[in-house]
């Protein structure tokens, strides 16, 4: 057997014990199968194929939906190559999931239940900036909002990355934005730079710039009945994360961590879900006693 077929992935044991993944081996649904393997492992669909003895184009036709894997021999290589349990591959095999399931696989189901009903609104969490930004750059997070709300240090995702055009486009077609930044002139920012080991006034001028251009690149350049949709205010207060809230649906948090550049912390993404669980509540009520404490410039 080639080496293609051998390369096993190590995924982790817990998966194939959620709800989703044996939903989608009860159906052969590989290509959800894939999916739940790649949001689990971060593997390339070349690295997908390698192991499962199948070129990185099959995996992406598989993934895609337009090919459907019904083949035994086929369906057996993708149960070695991912190194599936006993009772994953045979649940794949058989099509059924009738078999009395071992200790271990009765809590690693609970366990998985637990923290999908936990943190049910949670959607991805991602270890750092760049990885986020990879995923969900700024026009597919801005372009069709209508109302915006942003809170924390310097907020580049708004003012250094999302493009000026884009952004007066979108508040003079109505989208209300409220921006609150950390005051360049407080205390708080002057904490936070010896603690990231910036040089003095390093993160005050960068928080100024973004500020002086929002307020005059785009808010001085909106149509008079305009310009009230941007809202700029700033606080002076020990930063916890970064809070984008969108359409009251999405929240984007980029924690700080100490001694960790806020570029190089994990950034977590929230769909709000209904009712008051889960961990949306939690910073829609931050960002409005943070802005209710803020200034208005």
């Amino acid at each position: 057997m080639s080496v293609r077929t051998t390369a096993a992935l190590t995924v982790p044991d817990l998966l194939w014990n959620t709800p989703d993944m044996l939903d989608a081996l009860v159906a052969r649904d590989i290509a959800q199968v894939f999916r739940l393997v790649q949001r689990a492992t971060r593997v390339s669909q070349t690295r997908l194929g390698i192991a499962t003895g199948l070129s990185q184009a099959q995996v992406s036709e598989i993934t895609s939906g337009s090919r459907r894997v019904s083949s035994i021999d086929v369906l057996t290589r993708i149960c070695a190559g991912l190194s599936m349990p006993r009772h994953a591959r045979t649940t794949l095999l058989l099509g059924e999931h009738d078999l009395a399931p071992t200790e271990r696989e009765i809590i690693g189901t609970q366990v998985g239940k637990a923290v999908r009903d936990r943190c049910a609104d949670v959607t991805a969490i991602y270890a750092n900036r760049s990885d986020f930004m990879a995923a969900l750059p700024p026009h597919v997070l801005f372009d069709r909002a209508t109302d915006i709300r942003a809170s924390g240090l310097s907020l580049n995702l708004i003012c250094q990355q999302y493009a000026d055009n884009r952004l007066l486009k979108l508040l003079a077609a109505g989208t209300r934005l409220r921006c609150l930044f950390l005051d360049p002139a407080g205390e708080a920012i002057r904490r936070q730079e010896r603690e990231d080991d910036y040089p003095d006034g390093h993160l005050s001028a960068l928080t100024e710039l973004n500020i002086q251009n929002l307020a005059r690149r785009i808010r001085d350049r909106l149509p008079a009945g305009a310009r009230d949709h941007l809202t700029i205010g700033v606080y002076d207060e020990s930063i916890r994360a970064n809070v984008l809230l969108i359409d009251d649906r999405l929240c984007v948090v980029q924690h700080y961590l100490p001694k960790m550049r806020g570029v190089d912390c994990p950034t977590m993404v929230i769909q709000r879900t209904a009712g008051s669980s889960g961990l949306y509540p939690v910073f829609d009520e931050m960002f409005t006693s943070l802005w209710e404490r803020s200034r208005q410039l």
